[in-house]
């Protein structure tokens, strides 16, 4: 779970996520990668690790960005399968449930938001952007970036990461494709965010463009 300024949320999304896990396996973890925060966030993280043996706190000073935050997560994961969202609370852990039994097929299982909760210029560069990656990496789901993904723990070892900014999905898809892995798809309810304000900033078309690019340049060399 990667936060970056999100003390007005971020006690709900640990209280929610701490219950959800509680209610759905015995053993678990949740890391938590604190990406330069410059609010409360880090305090707040203190006290819960704290309190909470589970949950264990990474730290990024400075910001370095969501892909980075992340991909170390990822690597610190510790446990068979790996699980990530973002920590604004605009899903119910409770529905890792539904992802689960696909596990034992696929490789990945994403979620894909139902009735998306985002404003309309949101929605209309999402659509843009899943699009232009189907085209430019020959990818196709549904919802690319949806932060709610399943993975079991030797996805990670077959790929290897590398994105920076915000094409870690992206990436993972294409990664994923190119490492012969599966994946599947399965609708997950979308909440409203409660408290906060996205970090995301919209990017412009040129700009989407120019980053699918340069990764498919990259993983073009890479082949």
């Amino acid at each position: 779970m990667p936060a970056y300024n999100e003390e007005a949320i971020l006690p709900t999304t640990l209280a929610e996520a701490v219950a959800a896990l509680d209610e759905l396996c015995a053993d678990w973890e949740l890391i938590v990668v604190d990406d330069g925060s410059t609010d409360s966030t880090p305090s707040l993280l203190a006290e819960w690790a704290a309190r909470e043996p589970r949950l264990r706190v990474l730290t990024q000073t400075p910001n370095q960005g969501y892909s980075k935050a992340l991909i170390r997560g990822f690597l610190a994961a510790r446990r068979a399968a790996v699980f990530y969202t973002d920590a604004d609370a605009q899903f119910d852990l409770r529905e890792i449930a539904r992802l689960a039994p696909l596990l034992a097929n696929h490789d990945m299982v994403a979620g894909f938001r139902l009735h998306r909760q985002d404003p309309p210029v949101r929605l209309l560069t999402s659509a843009v952007y899943n699009v232009l990656q189907g085209l430019l990496l020959g990818v196709r789901a549904r919802d690319v970036n949806c932060a709610f993904k399943l993975f079991r723990r030797t996805f990670f070892e077959r790929v290897e990461l590398s994105s920076d900014g915000f094409l870690i999905d992206a990436e993972l898809y294409a990664r994923a494709r190119r490492a012969g892995l599966t994946w599947a798809q399965v609708g997950v309810t979308h909440r409203p965010r409660q408290g906060g304000r996205t970090t995301v900033r919209v990017r412009t078309i040129s700009e989407t463009l120019s980053e699918l690019w340069r990764l498919r340049r990259t993983l073009a060399r890479e082949a």
